[in-house]
Order: C-alpha cells, then sequence, then structure tokens
C-alpha cells in the first residue's frame, strides 16, 4: 500500500463507531464529512476488509465488530505511551538515583530533596550515602545517575562540575584540648595519633602532612567515624561538612599553614546526556550552590 496506517485512522474508526455517524464524527474530530470517508476508506484498503457496511455507512460489519476492540486497546496504549513520554520530558515520572558523600546528604539535601519532590512528585527518588571513590565506581556502572562528592581518580569516562569548597579542619570531641583553639596549624598535629580515614587520600601528598601519625584503625564509613570520635576514641583530620549540623559533642578547627581544601561537585557520566529527572536534581543544586555563596 502507499499510505502508512496511522494512529489517526484508528482514532476516525472509533469515532464513528462511537456515535453512530460519520457528520457526528467529522464534526468531532474538527475534519470534513470527505475528509474524514477518505480516512476510513484508507483504513479499510489497508486491512483489505470493510469496517462499516456499504448501506448504513455507520453500522459495523462483523469485521469491524471485531477490530473494534483492538482498535480501542491500541490507541488507548498509545495515549498513554505518548502521556508518559511527555511526563518523562518534563520530569514528572521516571527515576533517580543519587548517590552522596554523608557530608553532603547532611548538609544540601535536607534542602534540595524536599524542594526536587515538590516539583517532580512523579520521579521515583534513591538516595544512596557512600564515599567519593564507591561514588565514582556506582556513576561508571550505572547504579547511580548522579553523585556528589570529590574528584578522586579524574577518570575521562566523567564529567567532574564543582560546587562548592569543604576546608580540612580537625574534628574531635568538646572536651579535647584542641577544641579549646581558633585554629590549628599541621605541625600541632605531631605526636597525635590519627583515626585514619579515606579523605586522607586528598592531602597525604602535602609536605606538612608527611609526619601525621595514625592509629592501627582505618574507618570508611563516615557515620561510623563520628561514633567513634563522640566516644573519644580519637581525633580525625576532615573536611568541616563532615561535621553534623548543630553537633553539641563535637567540634571542627580549621587547619592553617597551609588551608587545605577538598573540591565537591556533581559526577555524570561524560559525553551522555542526561535524563530529564537528573537535568533537573542538577539545576537545583546549582542553585542551592549559588545561595550558599552569597549567603
Amino acid at each position: 500500500m502507499s499510505f502508512e496506517l496511522s494512529v489517526r485512522h484508528l482514532k476516525y474508526f472509533l469515532l464513528v463507531a462511537e456515535l453512530g455517524s460519520f457528520r457526528a464524527a467529522a464534526a468531532r474530530a474538527g475534519r470534513s464529512p470527505p475528509a474524514l470517508s477518505l480516512a476510513i476508506g484508507e483504513l479499510e484498503q489497508r486491512l483489505g476488509q470493510k469496517l462499516f457496511e456499504p448501506s448504513t455507512r455507520a453500522t459495523l460489519t462483523a469485521c469491524g465488530e471485531a477490530c473494534l476492540p483492538l482498535a480501542r486497546e491500541l490507541v488507548e496504549n498509545y495515549e498513554r505511551t505518548l502521556d508518559h513520554i511527555g511526563k518523562l520530558a518534563r520530569s514528572e515520572a521516571g527515576s533517580l538515583a543519587l548517590a552522596s558523600i554523608v557530608s553532603l546528604a547532611m548538609h544540601w539535601l535536607p534542602d534540595v530533596v524536599p524542594r526536587y519532590v515538590g516539583l517532580y512528585p512523579g520521579v521515583q527518588l534513591r538516595l544512596l550515602d557512600d564515599n567519593s571513590p564507591n561514588i565514582e565506581r556506582m556513576v561508571l556502572s550505572g547504579e547511580a545517575d548522579l553523585g556528589l562528592c570529590s574528584e578522586v581518580s579524574r577518570d575521562e569516562r566523567l564529567a567532574f562540575e564543582p560546587l562548592l569548597q569543604d576546608a580540612f579542619g580537625i574534628v574531635c570531641r568538646a572536651d579535647h584540648p584542641f577544641a579549646r583553639r581558633r585554629s590549628l596549624t599541621w605541625k600541632d598535629l605531631r605526636g597525635t595519633s590519627l583515626i585514619d580515614t579515606v579523605t586522607n587520600e586528598l592531602f597525604g601528598r602535602l609536605p606538612e602532612a608527611r609526619h601525621l601519625r595514625y592509629e592501627k584503625l582505618f574507618i570508611s564509613n563516615t557515620s561510623t567515624l563520628l561514633s567513634m570520635l563522640e566516644r573519644g576514641l580519637g581525633v580525625s583530620v576532615l573536611p568541616r561538612l563532615a561535621l553534623p549540623p548543630a553537633s553539641t559533642t563535637l567540634c571542627f578547627v580549621p587547619l592553617a599553614k597551609p588551608h587545605v581544601e577538598r573540591t565537591l561537585g556533581m559526577l555524570t557520566l561524560k559525553n551522555r546526556s542526561p535524563a530529564p529527572s537528573v537535568a533537573a536534581m542538577r539545576d537545583l543544586l546549582r542553585q542551592h550552590a549559588r545561595r550558599r555563596r552569597r549567603a
């Protein structure tokens, strides 16, 4: 056949069957009766069977009766699919797996996630927390659509967009001698046994950090580390945002000479356009970063 069967042909067929009149169906469809009759004729030609009795022009044939529920199901499925595609494009549906380091999960996501859920209630949101190296692996494997972390490996398959700087310091109990200091230098840490963490990879190459001494204890999970620090197990060099908001048990003392920061940002796969649900979250995170810089 020289023409393609379209959903439009099936919709015209359903209208005529529903209204029992070619003229009424044409008026409902916004077409002239001859144009609608031509479309029905094309459909019948494509099928090789009449759908309406020639004598009455609006009475279904046996073939028409058999085709009616199938045509209705196809049109309804088409419209549901088209509606879902539209919702995906408008971030009204879909999913988002967001992996974040604990510090940003504590300080940023309580502000950003409620806004996202309010704006896009149809999106299924999964929040995952881990350290930066694991978040890189999650983004690379597709387990996470978007990562909030520091840039660790500079893998060429990943795109990193900086959002903020986070300074390093000592985190200790509020009754520790360091807690009485307004700031510390790296030399002040000589002789202090520190709990080792994955964040130490970010400053371990500093000449000032080479003399640091560590406990025979390595803790990769920030929540576990903070619990240990709260119980007075020791002290650790951590970024400022690692300290929970409004913590009364722990305190943060900045480290100077030199002042060291980590860059935190958004991690995605390079050369791949983000899904609308991901792009919407990225926009909200950028807005939040601008507000914090102005504050």
